[in-house]
């Protein structure tokens, strides 16, 4: 072949390519799937019992076949307040190729972006992402007047990306409950996603003997998906977790996070955490560790908290509990774990506030320091029916040890019901002896030993010396209006004048 003929050769094939090339991206325009939204719109509402809402639907081919989606959404079923369950701003679908060539639509892929996702619980546990029962015989997915047939069988791969998820229960009534999950900026990406398992039987054996979620590993519920889980914050009841990093596993009606990594005021927590909504109150569990938690900033989030105590707190939890329909779904919240706080400050309490000034003023012990700040608390944690419970609570101070025993009932405004052993450094002399034998208090090892109560409330706690004779009331927070917190009448603030009196005849003249 001469040159020439090469040169007009390679023009020829150069054309066919350009035009296939064209051919391939003008193919879109003269196949307008948008013209389809109608039908794709029923079909969606048919199997899943949702109205569905779609702004454009658009068709590419290279570099492979996919459909977009934009401004797409699933309206809440009947019998859960108006509004939308699932809307995402684009939804791009990679189809396969080979299913085509015999009219059947199965997708490869999804990228999900900017999904906005609102649970709902009605009071017999039903939920709002839940599809109604499919009538004997009819196949939702079976083509309509000779169109192809849609798949929503196992995707491959399903990429989520800056989405949004709110869990929240209805209350007896039928009106909105309070959200008590909250999570944003959350990006998933799922392998081996079944869509069909989620239309199937939770297991039968969801919880255990103590009321926790089984592990991932005896479920024997078919998978939905599997892959990894990120969040910018969490939120979940008052507290609110940051950078939120884990694995995750999907079951009917159950979700595992494993591996689960997190920031919370200014620590870090590690541990796993599951959920399960297969009864009509959903159950959630967690088991942590943490350390380095900035107490001061944990305690922002709890209004009657705030400001109590501040330090810096290390330790581990276990967490169970149901979100009820109520106003309070996490109410009966149940944990144990055990915690260290250090370096910080009780302003409000002041346990050692009343001891103190009484040694001082006794003479007999140290005669500064702040009454408020502590170098060390420990303790056990018991939380049930809004009560945190603690069998051993060890305070050290440089000026006073504690140990003691008691409960915080936080339903019933905070109140405290706590007992123990106050030991506060003093020096032998015969005002010691007489503050023991008043007080109630014991000296060994250069030590006065108090034995106390403490009650009222994280607000106005009420400090008192159990003695021989019955309780000496102590110095309590301030009233509001001004008022002080102690009783008239026997209290320390009397034991204290009478020490002064016995200093004052016991002085000799100069």
């Amino acid at each position: 072949m001469s040159a020439h003929s090469r040169k007009y050769l390679i023009i020829a094939v150069a054309i066919v390519v350009v035009l296939a090339v064209l051919c391939v991206l003008a193919a879109p325009m003269l196949v307008d799937v948008n013209r389809y939204r109608p039908q794709v719109a029923a079909l969606l509402e048919s199997s899943t019992g949702k109205p569905a809402r779609i702004g454009r639907l658009h068709l590419t081919l290279f570099p492979h076949i996919a459909i977009r989606v934009d401004d797409f959404a699933l309206e809440n079923p009947k019998g859960f307040p108006p509004g939308d369950f699932f809307k995402t701003q684009r939804i791009d679908a990679l189809l396969e190729t080979g299913p085509l060539l015999h009219r059947q639509i199965v997708i490869q892929s999804l990228i999900v972006k900017g999904p906005v996702i609102h649970l709902l619980s009605n009071p017999a546990g039903r939920w709002n992402y839940e599809n109604p029962s499919t009538p004997a015989g009819k196949n939702p997915g079976a083509p309509q007047n000779g169109g192809p047939s849609f798949s929503l069988g196992t995707i491959s791969q399903v990429n989520i990306g800056d989405g949004q998820v709110t869990i929240a229960n209805l209350l007896p009534s039928g009106a909105m409950g309070p959200t008590y999950f909250d999570g944003r900026g959350i990006s998933c990406r799922f392998r081996d996603v079944n869509i069909n398992a989620l239309s199937a039987p939770a297991s039968s054996s969801g919880r255990s003997s103590g009321g926790r979620i089984i592990p991932a590993s005896n479920n024997p519920a078919p998978s939905v998906a599997h892959g990894s889980f990120r969040a910018d914050s969490l939120r979940f009841g008052n507290i609110q977790a940051t950078s939120v990093d884990s694995g995750i596993q999907v079951f009917p009606k159950q979700t595992y996070l494993d591996n689960l990594a997190l920031k919370l005021a200014g620590g870090s927590v590690k541990g796993e955490a599951a959920s399960d909504f297969s009864q009509e109150n959903p159950l959630f569990s967690a088991r942590t560790s943490f350390q380095k938690i900035d107490v001061a900033q944990l305690l922002t989030a709890i209004p009657e908290a705030r400001g109590k105590m501040s330090g810096t707190m290390a330790g581990n939890l276990d967490l169970a509990g149901e979100a009820a329909h109520s106003s309070d779904p996490l109410a009966g919240l149940r944990g144990t774990g055990k915690v260290s706080i250090r370096d910080g400050r009780l302003p409000t309490l002041q346990l050692n506030k009343n001891l103190l000034v009484l040694v001082r003023v006794a003479g007999v012990g140290a005669t500064s320091g702040d009454p408020a700040s502590f170098s060390s608390i420990s303790a056990d944690l018991n939380l049930a029916n809004q009560q945190l419970a603690s069998q051993h609570i060890t305070i050290v101070s440089n000026d006073l040890n504690v140990n003691a025993s008691g409960v915080l009932n936080t339903a019933k405004s905070n109140l405290m019901k706590y007992a123990g052993t106050a030991m506060v450094p003093a020096r032998q002399g015969g005002l010691t002896d007489l503050v023991a034998n008043i007080s109630g208090a014991t000296f060994a090892n250069g030590k006065l030993s108090f034995p106390f109560e403490l009650n009222g409330t994280l607000d106005n706690p009420r400090f008192s010396l159990k003695t021989g004779k019955g309780v000496l009331g102590g110095l309590g927070a301030p009233a509001r209006g001004g008022a002080q917190g102690s009783p008239a009448g026997n209290t320390i603030q009397n034991l204290m004048n009478l020490l002064q009196e016995k200093k004052s005849t016991t002085t000799p003249p100069k």
